[in-house]
């Protein structure tokens, strides 16, 4: 049965925007991508998809539909004019490079298609390459003038008008790609969409081909990757419905039931070839130089979605945690969840929960405020030694605890335990505002959601410096700074 016209124009949207949706997941996947556009005013006969980058070629596809297994792309199709006036497609895509290239961009041209290509035509079969899509420039240069790539050369050549050179240098420039139906292209786009943290149900590749429909009906032009973020939380394609999926692989790379939105990977960076053995890095100046500024590159990542709920997950030590808190900090809105050991601690609701002070004394002669926290165990004597032997420039020592004895069942919850992280921050506010201290030494013994709230609340502070214990030495060592 023929499709009326107008269905098959339907079919052959719905291909484009299932095509176009594949790219917006792949922007999500990739930051060299810059923008994604769909009916590009720029793209001229390849408008169907438009990727800029930022270092690699920009990407112009052309996608082409048919609803019959026996259509193909043939030389005839691409040479052929649809009136006597116009110009054939060959013509179309060979002006549109000439115009792309003349503007001076590196630039990438795609022929996308459902229907196959001529596997009996020696340029749209043997020259094609089915790794990439790419022709093969070099065998049609060099084939003769009587052979049958040769006389498709001379064809092609004449119908455009142009020297060889130039035929060669488009051809070098296109690829021509058999895509598949666009029931494949969904199950590609469901695989990259549990990559980037996003839903890949069949509903969510729905919603995604509608949001590109969307924006060729209102006529947009590009999207950037920040706007994509934002455009797919708004949807309610997260993972996890409104909360954005922060991964922090610090001393480990361990896998998650969900995927995330975000990741930092730091684990190159550490010595020791096993998470247990990993708490120095291989550059002590790293922590400052490359790891605090990928922390902020990645937040601004999670800033540009727009929804302020926060998971975070990960491999961290302590100092790793406080850092990721305090870039995710509540006066900026920010809410913050994390797995303690099965249960979900969050800061929306702290409790009220007062810290004990365990010690307030004099530790040396300078004007540096010490923090211990103290909740699973005492670091009291272990700072005691430390600063001993550093010559440091504390001054006073502040330790702070629960109610009772430091334990591993000290905290009793997640709402305790934000509530203390912000009762925290007000005693410790307080003692450096009494002791005029310039810089605050933070000592964490605390579970790992206390650490992370306790920078979620950590706001109006001195330049804090963090420092990770080694125990095989007895001894901290200093990690960041933050100002």
């Amino acid at each position: 049965m023929k499709l009326p016209a107008r269905a098959a124009a339907l079919r052959g949207d719905d291909y484009q925007h299932a095509i176009g949706w594949q790219w917006v997941c792949e922007a999500l996947d990739d930051p060299d991508v810059e923008s994604v556009s769909i009916e590009d005013r720029e793209g001229g006969a390849f408008d169907d998809i438009v990727v800029r980058r930022r270092t690699q070629p920009n990407v112009y596809w052309q996608v082409k539909s048919s609803n019959y297994g026996d259509t193909m792309v043939t030389e005839d199709w691409l040479l052929t004019k649809k009136t006597e006036s116009g110009s054939s497609p060959l013509q179309h895509f060979h002006d549109t490079w000439r115009t792309l290239r003349d503007a001076g961009e590196p630039l990438e041209l795609a022929l996308v298609a459902n229907r196959g290509f001529d596997g009996g035509h020696p340029i749209l079969g043997a020259a094609r390459s089915l790794y990439d899509g790419k022709l093969r420039t070099d065998e049609i240069r060099t084939a003769g003038s009587r052979s049958n790539l040769g006389k498709a050369r001379d064809r092609w050549t004449k119908h455009l008008e142009v020297d060889p050179d130039d035929l060669l240098a488009f051809l070098g420039d296109l690829r021509l790609l058999p895509e598949g139906n666009e029931s494949s292209v969904d199950r590609a786009s469901q695989a990259v969409m549990r990559n980037v943290g996003l839903r890949a149900d069949p509903d969510a590749v729905v919603i995604g081909k509608t949001m590109v429909r969307e924006w060729v009906k209102q006529g947009l032009g590009r999207h950037s990757r920040d706007e994509l973020r934002r455009q797919v939380a708004e949807k309610g394609l997260l993972a996890r419905s409104g909360t954005l999926v922060f991964a922090v692989h610090a001393i480990d790379r361990t896998p998650d039931r969900v995927q995330p939105t975000v990741e930092l990977d730091i684990v190159d960076l550490y010595e020791g070839e096993e998470p247990f053995a990993r708490r120095k890095l291989r550059e002590p100046r790293d922590w400052n130089d490359r790891v605090l500024p990928l922390l902020r590159e990645k937040v601004r990542e999670l800033e540009a979605y727009g929804p302020r709920r926060v998971h975070a997950t990960g491999s961290m030590r302590l100092p790793m945690l406080f850092a990721v808190g305090r870039a995710l900090p509540d006066v900026r809105g920010w809410v913050l969840s994390w797995d303690q050991h099965g249960e979900e601690w969050v800061t929306a609701a702290p409790a009220t929960v007062a810290p004990r002070v365990f010690s307030d004394r004099q530790l040396g002669g300078g004007a540096d405020l010490a923090v211990a926290v103290a909740l699973t165990s005492d670091p009291t004597v272990s700072i005691e030694t430390w600063a001993a032997s550093n010559g440091s420039a504390i001054g006073r020592l502040l330790v702070l605890g629960p109610d009772g004895a430091p334990s591993h069942t000290a905290v009793p919850g997640g709402d305790w335990s934000a509530g203390w992280a912000r009762a925290a921050r007000e005693t410790v506010r307080q003692t450096v505002a009494s002791s005029s201290a310039r810089r605050v030494h933070m000592f964490v013994a605390a579970p790992a959601g206390t650490a992370l709230m306790l920078g979620h609340y950590w706001n109006m502070m001195p330049t804090t410096v963090l420092y990770e214990y080694i125990p095989s030495e007895n001894t901290y060592v200093e990690t960041m700074s933050l100002a």
